[in-house]
């Protein structure tokens, strides 16, 4: 078991480095090739998520935890400084799930809220003008409001 946890490091370590073809499969010391030869990233974080499922976007808890048992220098320097103090003190499995809660909030917040500003603005039957010409097409379309 101790052999497998400094081999997943190490390979880790070289897939980071060299950008090799290969990626870390669910269990620990099982290899195998990627999809079309790329490693699979989290658009947040860029660190590799191919022990998750393959739905995965995000980096997750299965991910976190991954990170946590097998390469803690990335958990301790990317990873576990995005909690706030008030996290530090309860229990792992907890700090694991707000950990990769956080990452998807990264992602969805920003677009969340410019969604929910515009719907609020556009929605306002009180208005003397239209607004929608007065907002950035490029915040529409990270709304998801392309149809303006």
């Amino acid at each position: 078991m101790m052999s497998d946890n400094i081999l997943n490091k190490v390979y880790s370590n070289i897939i980071r480095i060299f950008q090799h073809h290969d990626t870390i499969d669910h269990k620990p010391g099982k290899l195998h090739k990627s999809v079309a030869g790329k490693i699979k990233t989290c658009p947040i974080t860029g660190l590799d998520i191919s022990m998750q499922p393959k739905n995965s976007k995000f980096l997750s808890y299965t991910g976190v935890k991954w990170y946590y048992n097998n390469d803690f220098q990335t958990y301790k320097n990317m990873l576990e400084p995005v909690l706030k103090k008030s996290w530090k003190y309860k229990p792992l499995e907890d700090q694991f799930k707000e950990i990769a809660h956080i990452i998807r909030n990264k992602d969805s917040n920003p677009r969340n809220n410019i969604k929910r500003i515009l719907d609020r603005i556009l929605s306002d039957n009180n208005t003397l003008f239209n607004n929608l010409n007065l907002i950035d097409k490029n915040k529409l379309k990270k709304a998801g409001l392309k149809d303006f």
